[in-house]
């Protein structure tokens, strides 16, 4: 991160260079204006703004600052992840991605809503309590703009990390019941069947089987193409566990082990997600066939 944040402050410095011996053309500065338009990088946002501060343009140089910050966000948000992808990939477990996690933290200041987004796509860094309080203060009308949100997935996690099943499921219900009234649609057909395979994992965590059931059967009849069927199947394989279909499951995870994709017999014996079915002796099996 830290060699992230100096690449930052170089390109920062050589944009602020350049206009000081007056060697940018007009043509040089339109040119990165352009480019910054459909950009996500953040050394060509930057350049892009600095070119529309050079140029006089300050509306447009504050509207590409204000989507390099957004970037420069993500980029934060990736890194994070990847941290913690790290110690499970390596084998860590639980213990090592919460160290991960707390060395994130320590370099870079994550915002309450930021930090609970990366406890719902990995619940185990909420095992021993640490951001229950936090996330289970969220609501739509907060008085501070940090903590408004309904964040129904992020605070079921918390209740069911701790056990608390019965909360967990009234949650998981609000959230689809949610997309009940407004389901989503997509153009993209990868997207839809992402969608209806969480939906069909939500339905399940919330305790409706025999709609998740038919939610499930709707998912896996739905086009998907080859590069993003990994990431669909796993979704379906995650909705067998949540119905206790070990059998189901292993079938769909065991083909994704043996490829590059977020299926290792390290995240199978560590994501909370997999917790309804981990001790069965079928999943146990298909780890050691793996190991």
């Amino acid at each position: 991160m830290q060699r992230i944040r100096t690449l930052l402050v170089v390109s920062l410095a050589l944009v602020a260079v350049s206009p000081l011996v007056g060697q940018t053309p007009t043509e040089e500065l339109q040119r990165r204006m352009e480019a910054a338009e459909n950009a996500t990088n953040v050394d060509v946002l930057l350049q892009g703004a600095a070119a529309a501060r050079l140029l006089g343009d300050f509306s447009r140089a504050s509207g590409i600052m204000e989507r390099a910050t957004t970037a420069l966000v993500q980029v934060d948000n990736s890194w994070v992840t990847e941290m913690i992808f790290q110690a499970l990939a390596s084998g860590k477990g639980s213990n090592g991605m919460q160290r991960a996690f707390r060395d994130a933290r320590q370099r870079i200041r994550m915002s309450p809503q930021q930090i609970a987004d990366v406890t719902n796509n990995f619940p185990s860094l909420l095992l021993g309590g640490e951001f229950d309080e936090m996330i289970l203060s969220f609501s739509p009308d907060h008085p501070d703009p940090a903590y408004r949100c309904e964040c129904q997935a992020e605070k079921a996690w918390v209740h069911r990390v701790a056990g608390r099943q019965h909360e967990s499921r009234i949650l998981w219900g609000e959230l689809v019941a949610a997309w009940d009234r407004n389901p989503l649609e997509f153009t993209n057909p990868d997207a839809q069947a992402n969608w209806q395979g969480q939906y069909a994992r939500n339905l399940a965590r919330a305790g409706r089987v025999s709609d998740a059931r038919a939610a499930l059967e709707k998912a896996m009849s739905m086009p998907v193409s080859d590069d993003e069927r990994p990431a669909v199947q796993r979704r379906w394989a995650q909705t067998h566990a949540e119905l206790g279909d070990v059998e189901g499951a292993v079938a769909l995870l065991e083909p994704l082990i043996a490829s590059s994709t977020l299926v290792t017999v390290n995240s199978l014996s560590t994501r909370y997600t997999w917790e309804p079915v981990r001790n069965t002796i079928e999943f146990q099996e298909m780890l050691a066939r793996h190991r």
